[in-house]
């Protein structure tokens, strides 16, 4: 991390230094002509107006003209306008260096061994540089009282000449980016070490607690301190995977305890009876034969409800999907419970909306009412009641049935719909079932795309919720 940081950070330094220099150059190369005729026009204007102050060229309009600072920085000739020379200034040397080395850094060449104590006029000094692209002269008319007065050849070095000042602003600039490169390399290292910090630690508890589970401790809990939101889904993750398959782990023993209590009570009774009536203890009379064969109808039974929840799961259910009037079928439903639940003494009530259609299984939508209102009328007792209800919106249907039975605790509600799952064995055992028709139900309500929940407390009763489209979306 700390190279990926630190790479990032080098690349974006050469990056911003490369671009920085060509803008500046070019900017400056710009600026620096701008400002180069500016003071050529100044030294034309200088030879002008001492002329027109001194009424010619005089002693005193060449004294003037060769101390003006104006043009130390340049080689300057003036002849009158029968070309006669009148006077010649040159640069200094000083000059002639600062400018070859300035032009050396900005790429524009460098002056190869020249020798600027030349005494000669301007034009020998050309044609002595004929070669070297990096002198210039250019020949300007001098212009006084709207009359032509003569020409000044200026000659200078490089494309634009180069003062201290501007030296100093372009070896700012790259100490600037010199600096502030030391100074963010620095940054990235201390960031990399930082970010790898952070970073590495929650990763390396995350890693442990993985590799905990996978050894089967399963109360492995992840508890991290940062606050980077993907590391912490990631550990609560891990935590939810960790008490998920704790849950299952306690779910998957219960279900083999549950299978075999099962099957060991129906195959207990067969093998008891079978044993008596071999051993002449007891006659094989109709009503012990009936016990053996209400026993081999159970375990049949249950097989099958194994069968089908296993095809239900495994998507081999094959729906008969037709358009009928769902709010008949639950009232006749209801009218075939209304015998039992009266002889139990239970009141069941329903408010049932009328001429509600959906698509779906008619049988298999029946076997869920089914369970539901068996479960209702098992878990309530005498003097209680049971709503069953049902209305439409838009899309959906609503299917509510609700009772004032035992109910469950709060613990339990979340493994209602496992299979063989008994909130309590003792008291489940005397009701009977084989604790698979919730999850039967559920499967089937999955099955047509609808939702199943469930509300419940304790010695308050169970409310039983399910959401069904009206049209079943075939792709």
């Amino acid at each position: 991390m700390i190279l990926l940081i630190l790479g990032g950070s080098i690349f974006s330094i050469v990056l911003v230094s490369v671009i920085t220099n060509i803008n500046v150059l070019k900017n400056f190369d710009s600026y620096m002509r701008n400002e180069q005729m500016a003071r050529i026009n100044k030294i034309i204007e200088l030879i002008e107006q001492s002329y027109e102050l001194n009424n010619g060229w005089s002693h005193e309009t060449i004294e003037k003209i060769d101390t003006s600072p104006l043009v130390g920085d340049f080689d300057v000739e003036i002849r009158d306008t029968n070309n006669n020379l009148i006077t010649t200034c040159y640069m200094e040397n000083s000059t002639v260096e600062r400018n070859s080395n300035m032009m050396n850094r900005m790429g524009h060449g460098m002056m190869h061994g020249r020798d600027f104590n030349i005494t000669n006029n301007i034009s020998s000094k050309i044609e002595q540089n004929a070669e070297d692209e990096n002198y210039n002269a250019e020949e300007y008319s001098l212009i006084s009282n709207n009359k032509n007065i003569g020409t000044a050849t200026i000659g200078y070095v490089g494309p634009f000449l180069i003062s201290e000042s501007e030296i100093e602003f372009t070896r700012g600039i790259n100490m600037s980016i010199l600096y502030s490169s030391i100074i963010s390399v620095i940054i990235a290292i201390l960031l990399g070490m930082y970010s790898s910090e952070i970073f590495s630690k929650p990763i390396l508890q995350i890693t442990n607690a993985a590799n905990n589970i996978r050894k089967g401790n399963l109360d492995t809990k992840v508890e991290l301190s940062n606050n980077i939101i993907e590391l912490q889904e990631l550990s609560e993750s891990i935590n939810h995977l960790s008490k998920s398959l704790s849950e299952q782990e306690v779910l998957r023993r219960r279900l083999t305890s549950d299978i075999s209590h099962e099957l060991r009570t129906p195959l207990t009774v067969l093998r008891t009876h079978i044993e008596a009536i071999s051993d002449g203890v007891w006659a094989p009379t109709q009503d012990k034969l009936n016990i053996c064969r209400g026993e081999v109808v159970r375990l049949i039974k249950l097989v099958e409800q194994l069968k089908n929840l296993t095809d239900i799961e495994n998507h081999k259910l094959d729906l008969e999907i037709t358009n009928y009037p769902i709010s008949n079928d639950l009232e006749e439903i209801v009218k075939s419970f209304k015998y039992q639940f009266d002889e139990k003494g239970i009141r069941l009530n329903s408010n049932i909306q009328k001429n509600i259609k959906i698509e779906g299984d008619k049988d298999k939508i029946k076997q869920v009412f089914v369970n539901l209102l068996s479960n209702a009328l098992k878990f309530t007792n005498s003097g209680g009641e049971v709503k069953v209800g049902l209305k439409e919106n838009n899309y959906n249907i609503e299917i509510n049935i609700e009772d004032t039975g035992i109910g469950m605790e709060e613990k339990d509600i979340p493994y209602v719909f496992e299979r063989f799952y008994r909130s309590d064995i003792s008291r489940n055992r005397k009701t009977g079932g084989s604790g698979i028709g919730l999850t039967i139900t559920k499967s089937l309500i999955e099955a047509h795309k609808g939702k199943i929940s469930v509300e419940s407390k304790k010695d308050e009763g169970t409310k039983f919720k399910i959401m069904l489209p009206k049209q079943q979306k075939t792709f």
